[in-house]
């Protein structure tokens, strides 16, 4: 949210209040410590909200790093799983070939007229 101020440091400074005998005129100086009021109260406003900010992504990131750190040992356990069937690559590829080659010979028991089902 961005500030929204009437007031800086160098308008504070500056400001020149016109002079009745025998001071300042009260009113301008209430106006204008009214405005520098505001100012502060707008400020007050935006640090809380700012910290209420803060305080919900601290608890945000947190519960992110919590959920990430769960993912990783997740990640870690799946991979242990997934190295195991990689071990298993050449055992999946002879169960291919092997079925590959009982089909081809089913192939060619059906073209010699006989039913590979019905052998026994």
């Amino acid at each position: 949210m961005p500030l929204d101020l009437k007031l800086d440091s160098n308008k504070i400074f500056h400001k020149v209040f016109e002079g009745t005998k025998p001071g300042y005129n009260g009113l301008q100086v209430d106006t204008f410590l009214d405005i520098v009021i505001k100012d502060y109260e707008a400020i007050e406003k935006y640090v809380v909200e700012t910290d209420q900010t803060i305080d919900n992504l601290t608890k945000s990131n947190k519960l992110l790093k919590t959920r990430l750190s769960m993912v990783e040992a997740q990640k870690v356990v799946l991979e242990e799983k997934l190295k195991n069937i990689s071990d298993n690559e050449n055992a999946s590829l002879s169960n291919l070939e092997l079925l590959k080659r009982i089909s081809s010979l089913e192939n060619a028991l059906f073209k010699a007229g006989i039913n590979p089902s019905a052998i026994k």
